[in-house]
């Protein structure tokens, strides 16, 4: 799972990649607030309505996915459990899969806080949902190429397989015709016995970017004039500033301002 062009922003790349017909774009879309039941639409319908969706998948003709993440990375997960919970019900591989990170916006995404375990029971339906319908899209157009029923097809690891005479087809291939499709309803999802990704003990994908520096966090966020400030804390348990000598805390190249500020104590 890698960060893709950090310049591409949602609505270009859902002109880009709507408007092409060159893939299968599929989100949420929340009509008028995120506590609104979601809706499933195409990047297509988003664009020709001037929807922008809440979160969404697309695949491309090379079979790669780019999820949309309303979640943030603090550290708990979300980076490697929402990219699960699609490719789970996808039918794809983990590392076929780049994620992009929304913006900040409660308004349109509801709450973003990653924390509590939040991100899975919060999210888990939709995103399921999400990967399922894809999914079906999928199936629903190999079986019309073919001509055959799509009871006889299935997903697994990024192609669709005629189970009788075990043709098959990668998802690359099928996106353009997917997205012509309205998505259908009713989407049945999997057991939960029959999970091969979800649940399972899988290598973080966020690790190498971690170790070798490359991932990016709030507190990595740059602005023009930003300042920083550090807190010189009382030695002692309910301790108040009593005085302050800030002469030398000034001396030192590029300290703006020393501040004195006290917080209310709480043993809650």
């Amino acid at each position: 799972m890698e960060t893709i062009n950090k310049n591409l922003s949602r609505r270009n790349f859902l002109r880009i990649s709507g408007m092409s017909g060159a893939a299968l774009t599929i989100g949420f879309y929340l009509p008028a607030s995120a506590k609104e039941k979601a809706e499933m639409i195409t990047g297509n319908d988003a664009i020709s309505q001037n929807f922008e969706m809440s979160a969404w998948i697309s695949i491309d003709t090379s079979g790669k996915v780019t999820l949309m993440n309303h979640r943030s990375e603090m550290g708990q997960g979300s980076y490697q459990v929402v990219p699960q919970m699609i490719a789970e019900e996808l039918e794809v591989n983990l590392d076929k899969v780049n994620i992009l990170f929304a913006p900040g916006n409660n308004k349109k995404y509801g709450s973003q806080i990653t924390g509590g375990s939040s991100t899975v029971r919060g999210s888990y339906k939709n995103l399921l949902r999400l990967g399922a319908t894809a999914r079906e899209m999928l199936i629903i157009t190999a079986a019309k190429k073919w001509n055959v029923n799509k009871d006889e097809c299935y997903a697994l690891n990024g192609e669709v397989i005629h189970k009788p005479s075990g043709r098959k087809i990668g998802y690359g291939d099928l996106v353009e015709e997917a997205s012509k499709l309205e998505p259908p309803k009713n989407i049945k999802l999997k057991n939960r016995e029959d999970y091969s990704i979800i649940g399972k003990s899988l290598p973080r994908q966020d690790t190498p970017l971690k170790v070798n520096g490359k991932a990016i966090f709030g507190i990595d966020k740059k602005l023009p004039g930003m300042l920083y400030a550090v807190v010189e804390r009382s030695p002692r348990i309910t301790g108040k500033v009593k005085s302050i000598d800030d002469t030398a805390a000034k001396a030192v190249p590029g300290v703006k301002h020393v501040l004195k500020f006290s917080v209310p104590f709480s043993t809650a």
